[in-house]
């Protein structure tokens, strides 16, 4: 495979993930006071931006087995990192992992685990 047809499969994937009409809101952990000598105090988050994403339909036993409640994909240069949270419609996952898929060399899409957000509830 050339040049060329690898840069034409890279194309053809980032078509396909942005055929999908999913997107995604990318949230990042930010912790305040990191560097105070009593360290992090409260943690907030930073919205990075909107990507587009596929969500994959995985069988309940395929998503047990690698350990994640979703898998989708995206762009290589979505910018998402590990820990980052993505909110899909209504629902928040954390980025539990980022795997490149390539075909010769070349970095098509990244292939993410999601779990889904574990929140405490209010006390009230």
């Amino acid at each position: 495979m050339n040049g060329r047809q690898r840069q034409q499969t890279a194309a053809d994937v980032a078509w396909m993930i942005r055929q999908s009409g999913q997107t995604a809101t990318i949230f990042r952990p930010q912790a305040a006071g990191e560097d105070s000598f009593y360290g992090p105090r409260e943690a907030t988050e930073a919205e990075i931006g909107s990507i587009p994403i596929e969500v994959k339909a995985l069988p309940p036993k395929d998503l047990a087995e690698i350990g994640a409640n979703a898998v989708a994909s995206v762009l290589p240069d979505s910018g998402v990192q590990e820990q980052d949270f993505l909110r899909i419609g209504s629902t928040r996952y954390r980025v539990s992992e980022i795997k490149p898929q390539n075909l010769f060399g070349q970095i098509t899409h990244f292939d993410l685990h999601l779990e889904l957000e574990k929140r405490e509830a209010a006390h009230g």
